[in-house]
């Protein structure tokens, strides 16, 4: 069974068909060697900053080892914009776990890692961060796929209240599930189409001992 992490669950949501059913295939396939992960470093100076407490200026500093240049600028960036959300963002930092989406056919799954979880009130939202400069989000296909990650956390014990998507990309917006129209229909829909492009693949799906999750 194929493992999709949420951001590349997400970019394959926007991909057009050809390009759609190319990555399909593509991740069906024999696990390939490299797969770097451009955004992690961002990721875990977000929590460093967030969770842990650690000064902006030392994460900033550890930001501007990266040796690569634009993974350098782009974490930077990102962690001067997650700055200025906080400071506008009112609530408790907390630690949520990870969820895991299983399709109905158990043909693929999607891994939601949140950065961290926010609460307010009596009410803690999973927040995933995106920093990725294409596609640019919508909340058509951001809501869809958070839909399927609220599914997962219900089966949960003590699971947030909601989960969303803040984009650090100009302008910074954030996607919550609670704020947006049901997107239940479309969520079906996109889940019906992935699972049908991985049963019309040439490509056996691996099982998951095969493939390593994200």
């Amino acid at each position: 069974m194929v493992t999709f992490g949420f951001s590349a669950f997400l970019k394959l949501l926007y991909l057009n068909d050809r390009p759609q059913r190319t990555e399909v295939k593509r991740r069906l396939g024999p696990p390939s060697r490299g797969g770097y992960d451009f955004h992690k470093s961002l990721r875990l100076l977000a929590r460093r900053r967030l969770a842990g407490g650690e000064p902006l200026a030392s994460v900033t500093a550890a930001a501007e080892s990266i040796k690569r240049l634009p993974e350098r600028q782009s974490a930077i960036a990102g962690l001067e914009r997650l700055e200025a959300w906080r400071a506008a963002a009112p609530g408790e930092i907390v630690d949520v776990a990870p969820a895991l989406f299983e399709s109905p056919r158990q043909l693929f799954r999607v891994r939601f890692e949140p950065a961290f979880g926010l609460r307010h009130g009596d009410r803690t939202t999973a927040v995933h961060i995106w920093n990725t400069k294409r596609p640019r989000l919508a909340p058509g296909p951001t809501y869809a796929a958070l839909a399927l990650t609220q599914d997962a956390y219900d089966g949960q014990q003590h699971g947030p209240d909601d989960v969303g998507v803040l984009s650090l990309r100009d302008p910074v917006s954030a996607y919550l599930l609670g704020d947006g129209r049901s997107p239940r229909a479309l969520a079906a829909s996109l889940i019906e189409r992935i699972e049908d492009l991985i049963l019309g693949s040439s490509t056996p799906p691996p099982s998951p001992e095969e493939r390593p999750t994200p």
